[in-house]
């Protein structure tokens, strides 16, 4: 790479590679990420090259070009955030849930029925068995009174939504801490 004739494109990928390097690498220059080939992504890169044991010429010759390349890839691999893995489909399987409904939506409503039962006194846990059973229903109804919706015992979408919107906020919250 030279100064003068490099798109700027992969004058940003090198300072980028660079860049992610220097926060996991003590004694590697951070360059700006501005497209610009200038004195500071220079020396950043000479620094690169010293620490590789290669020519220190400032310049991305091939082999220096690919060890960046390769080193790049593998600190994001190393030192990426875990990904979120989305457990629960976009839509509900079954419209409202009641006596009777099995499966995956049930324990969904189950587990957040447990996981928000500290907020209430008096209010019993739910054990999480995928069968909405007459002990979901009642506290189903408890939570539907509780939160000013009419308690019918069955998880129609403002209850459904009400039980995402305070475990989601429960949840953000000690996340936070």
């Amino acid at each position: 790479m030279n100064n003068g004739n490099v798109p700027r494109q992969e004058v940003e990928n090198l300072q980028r590679y660079l860049r992610q390097l220097s926060f996991f690498e003590e004694g590697l220059l951070r360059p700006p990420l501005d497209g610009l080939f200038d004195s500071a992504t220079e020396d950043s890169l000479r620094r690169y090259q010293e620490m590789r044991e290669l020519p220190p010429t400032g310049r991305a010759d091939r082999r220096t070009w690919e060890l960046l390349y390769e080193e790049y890839r593998a600190s994001l691999a190393e030192n990426s955030p875990p990904r979120a893995i989305e457990v629960y489909p976009r839509e509900r399987a079954e419209q409202d849930l009641s006596l009777g409904s099995r499966g995956f939506d049930v324990s969904a409503v189950q587990y957040l029925l447990q996981e928000l039962a500290y907020l209430y006194a008096g209010f019993d846990a739910v054990s999480v068995t995928g069968e909405y059973d007459a002990v979901t229903a009642a506290a189903v109804e408890e939570f539907q009174a509780r939160n000013f919706i009419p308690p019918t015992g069955r998880v129609d979408l403002v209850t459904w939504n009400s039980l995402a919107d305070q475990y989601n906020l429960i949840f953000s919250r000690s996340s936070e801490e």
